[in-house]
């Protein structure tokens, strides 16, 4: 993934929360990766509640899922097991349609 372009923002999230929000608004999702290695439990990338990409169970750190600027209309939600550990940072621009703003 490159990351040079401006206006991408990195968030980390800690998997063993239930889900999180990461942004409540239409964005591109460059890409997720493992930081701290998952347990046993798929993690799923959402827009809204609809599953657009996902992280395997196991995934060890450093695992880099390219998602291709993929537009998300509703919203980017990371959505794992409850019981699920581990951490993973997402990268993604929110997107205004042309509008300025950063959205953040």
């Amino acid at each position: 993934m490159i990351f040079s372009d401006a206006g991408w923002i990195y968030q980390s999230v800690d998997c063993s929360t239930d889900s999180t929000t990461v942004y409540a608004g239409p964005c591109l999702l460059r890409g997720v990766i493992v930081s701290v290695g998952l347990s046993a439990h798929l993690v799923l990338i959402k827009d809204g509640s609809t599953t657009v990409a996902g992280l395997a169970a196991s995934a060890a750190a450093g695992t880099n899922l390219n998602c291709y600027d993929m537009r998300l209309v509703t919203s980017l939600v990371v959505d794992p097991d409850n019981s699920s550990t581990g951490t993973i940072t997402v990268v993604y621009k929110p997107d205004h349609g042309g509008l300025a703003g950063d959205g953040a």
